[in-house]
């Protein structure tokens, strides 16, 4: 609210008094919650979009932003680090109390999907991504008894999501459908880990926004029943 602009009049700042007098706090609350989560959604897709953005750059957009991965998780968790040799990019909470691990890589990456004896498949890179998001859930299952009496964090169920790659910077003319195709394929075959794309990230985001936007809608002009 102190980043309001302030009214041109008395008259302007008298208005301004009555309707916020008039309306529902929680209301106004979701109505800027829902300002701030498309703000930062158009923010994150700008880095996304620019070729040269690092994982620094892409963690910093995402850093306290646990709703656009989905409505599973209830809080990004404060401490990345649950053992000696594991440091996380983004720790999650589920509802479960069970911990979900988002492994970030760059936008950027031309080899995501690659085509081998006619056949589409992941690349390096992303093989390598799994790899470490895998190690990850190992050292987690083999330490699951200290982090929990430690830290209070339930890692023996952890799951984890790799972030990589987006379709508009893959070469060799493999299109987005598959590239959603392939990583669909994978992800069929794979138990605890998933990936994705940025492209997809950002949809899912904007269509969680879209229907949070509908919902208001809704609840405003919805008649109150006797």
């Amino acid at each position: 609210m102190r980043n309001l602009p302030q009214p041109a009049s008395a008259a302007a700042a008298r208005m301004v008094g009555e309707f916020l007098a008039d309306t529902d706090a929680g209301l106004l609350a979701q109505l800027l919650e829902l300002k701030a989560r498309r703000a930062g959604l158009d923010v994150l897709r700008a880095v996304v979009e620019d070729e040269t953005s690092s994982e620094s750059a892409l963690h910093a957009r995402l850093k306290n932003q646990e709703w656009i991965f989905g409505g599973a998780y209830v809080a990004e968790l404060a401490r990345r680090q649950y053992t000696a040799d594991t440091i996380l990019d983004i720790p999650l909470l589920r509802g479960d109390g069970s911990l979900h691990v988002v492994e970030l890589k760059r936008a950027n990456i031309k080899d995501l999907v690659i085509r081998r004896s006619g056949h589409l498949m992941l690349g390096a890179a992303a093989h390598h991504a799994v790899s470490q998001a895998q190690n990850y859930l190992r050292t987690m299952d083999e330490n699951r008894e200290a982090i929990l009496a430690d830290h209070g964090v339930d890692t023996r169920r952890a799951s984890a999501t790799v972030v990589i790659g987006h379709p508009r910077f893959v070469s060799g003319g493999i299109t987005p459908k598959e590239i959603a195709e392939t990583l669909r394929t994978y992800n069929t075959h794979a138990a605890r880990i998933e990936v994705i794309t940025y492209e997809t990230l950002l949809e899912s985001a904007a269509r969680m926004l879209a229907l949070a936007s509908t919902q208001q809608d809704l609840d405003q002009t919805e008649e109150p029943t006797a």
